[in-house]
Order: C-alpha cells, then structure tokens, then sequence
C-alpha cells in the first residue's frame, strides 16, 4: 500500500525524507500542495506514456506521467510534456516565457551527480519553450518558414519573440539556445 504524505508534513526522527513531489496540476505546484512519495530511482518509457520509479520504504512503486502536471526531484521541478509520450521536462526559467530542459537527462544528472551526461535518440530535444507553465511545450528548434511543426505553429501563434526565435535558430544547439534564453529575457527586462 502506497501512503502518500502531503508537502510540509512532519518527518519523525530517523525517517527518510522524500525526494519527490508529485504534482498532479500546475495548481498543486503553484501552492505547493504535492504529495511527497519517495527517493528517485528511475524514469522508463511504457507505450505512450512514462512511468516514474519511486522507493518509498524499499518498497518500488510506479508513478504514470500521464496523471501529473509534473514534480519535483529535490529542489528542481520537471513538467511533464503531454505531446512527447508525457516525458519530463526540467523547468529552468519561468518569466517572459518558460524554459526547459530534456528531462532524461538531467534527471540522470541529478541522481548519478553527474556534470553531463548523453541522452539516446529518440529521448526528446536537448531544449523547449512554452509561453507559460500551462501552455503546450515546443521544441526550441525555429526553422525560417516552417508552420507546420509545434514549433512553427508556436512561432506563428507568439510573434512576440521573434528575436528569441532568430537567435535560436534552427539547430538544437544547447549552449546557444541557453545564451539566446538568458538574452531575451535581459531585454525583457530592459522594456
């Protein structure tokens, strides 16, 4: 039986606190009401969906990705990306626009404390954008003249980040699209 302890709850001495909170909807994160379930220990594919791997007492239990908005690992926060089979992403910037990272790998960063690490092919984008923490998550890959992508219909719907789209680029490049993030919201900020 999975015993489920709401955020803030008290740890009794000599209990493990938990690693992970769910977040079952974006409400749950903003008013940090997830449920902590447990230490990480894996993120696999299952059909169209992932499953998060939890050890709660030495106990494994699996977490569909589909029933959440996303979760936290420790101090950093993962939002779930419905339209790549509802694999995490890792949130790194919210403020003009939000900014993600591909969840594989930095969840195997964080739980091997690695600096880097590779992910396979088909694990998704090295990065994504989203106008905000409920809207759809796109690839950070903006090719001139592409509309049919969820990356063109992105750009088409938000022109108001077109220098951000023409810094970026159409290369999944990761240090650039990083420097490109931390530009625009600068001048964001600048207006």
């Amino acid at each position: 039986m999975l015993i489920l302890m709401p955020v803030g709850a008290v740890v009794l001495p000599g209990t493990v606190e938990a690693q992970v909170v769910l977040h079952p909807t974006v409400e749950a994160y903003r008013t940090r009401t997830g449920v902590s379930v447990g230490a990480f220990v894996e993120l696999k594919p299952a059909g169209r969906d992932h499953l998060l791997v939890v050890d709660m007492d030495g106990a494994r239990r699996e977490v569909r990705c589909s029933t959440l908005w996303g979760f936290s690992y420790g101090d950093v926060v993962y939002r779930i990306n419905v339209d790549e089979r509802h694999a995490p992403v890792r949130l790194w910037t919210q403020g003009g626009l939000c900014y993600y990272e591909n969840g594989y790998a930095h969840l195997r960063m964080q739980h091997e404390r690695l600096e880097q690490v590779m992910f396979a092919e088909g694990q998704g984008h090295r990065s994504y954008v989203s106008k905000d923490l409920e809207g759809p998550i796109v690839p950070a890959v903006f090719r001139e003249g592409d509309e049919r992508s969820a990356s063109g219909r992105f750009r088409v719907a938000h022109p108001q980040y077109a220098p951000l789209y023409t810094c970026i680029g159409d290369e999944d490049d990761l240090d650039r699209t990083r420097q490109c993030v931390v530009d625009f919201e600068v001048m964001l900020e600048g207006e």
